[in-house]
């Protein structure tokens, strides 16, 4: 599976897809992983902390991420993947 962002969205966005309610589903680094939904509609974010640059990526991408960090993935490994997501939209 590739790894990538579908779009940079911005903060207005980010508060527009999120409005029924965001959940952070993990931090590493400066990287939080979130999904938030607008009525039945659930979407899947990257935020970088330290640019404050937000990513939309899809359902399988947001699992790939989620089960590597709670089922035994490393870190290093998960966090080079959250940099090819936040890199892959330039």
């Amino acid at each position: 599976m590739r790894l990538v962002a579908l779009k940079e969205i911005t903060r207005e966005e980010f508060l527009d897809m999120a409005q029924n309610g965001a959940r952070e589903l993990f931090g590493l680094g400066n990287y939080r992983v979130f999904d938030g939904s607008k009525g039945e509609e659930l979407s899947h974010f990257v935020y970088d902390m330290g640019t404050h640059r937000c990513y939309l990526i899809d359902k399988d991408a947001c699992y790939e991420l989620v089960t590597a960090f709670y089922c035994g993935g490393d870190h290093p490994t998960i966090h080079e993947n959250l940099n090819k997501i936040a890199s892959s939209i330039e």
